[in-house]
């Protein structure tokens, strides 16, 4: 559990910047710039999305998955087994695009995820390289 609390907190400073520290957590205010060679695949308000996303961790939850509604981003029991920095940014980047992406019906949400995380963000392997651990994402 602390591997992937500090983890994170390392991936998102980087994309990033350092956070704001609150009483409720660290807020990462600064749209990560990558996004912005990707704009045009993204919601027109990603930067107001950015800003209301929380990522918290679910015991109970075994893999990550978004919700939309909420713009919260849950890591479960599974990322507590040490994983590849690299593989932990991809699944959050992941669910981060299944947020932002500019596409009402979903459709292709994942061809479109792909690609972004190897062209657009320039990420190197398998854009996905854990599939859905088990689950829908």
């Amino acid at each position: 559990m602390d591997y992937l609390h500090k983890t994170l907190n390392s991936i998102l400073t980087r994309i990033s910047t350092a956070p704001f520290i609150t009483e409720e957590g660290r807020l990462y205010t600064k749209v990560p710039k990558k996004l912005s060679g990707v704009r045009g695949d993204l919601k027109r308000d990603y930067g107001k999305i950015w800003d209301d996303v929380i990522v918290v961790y679910d015991g109970p939850a075994y893999g990550a998955t978004a919700n939309h509604r909420d713009l919260v981003i849950t890591f479960g029991e599974f990322f507590t087994k040490p994983q590849p920095e690299l593989i932990l940014e991809k699944v959050l980047w992941h669910e981060l695009l299944h947020l932002l992406l500019d596409d009402e019906h979903r459709n292709n949400h994942h061809v479109k995820i792909d690609r972004i995380i190897r062209r657009g963000l320039k990420l190197p392997g398998d854009p996905n390289p854990l599939g859905t651990v088990g689950m829908a994402c």
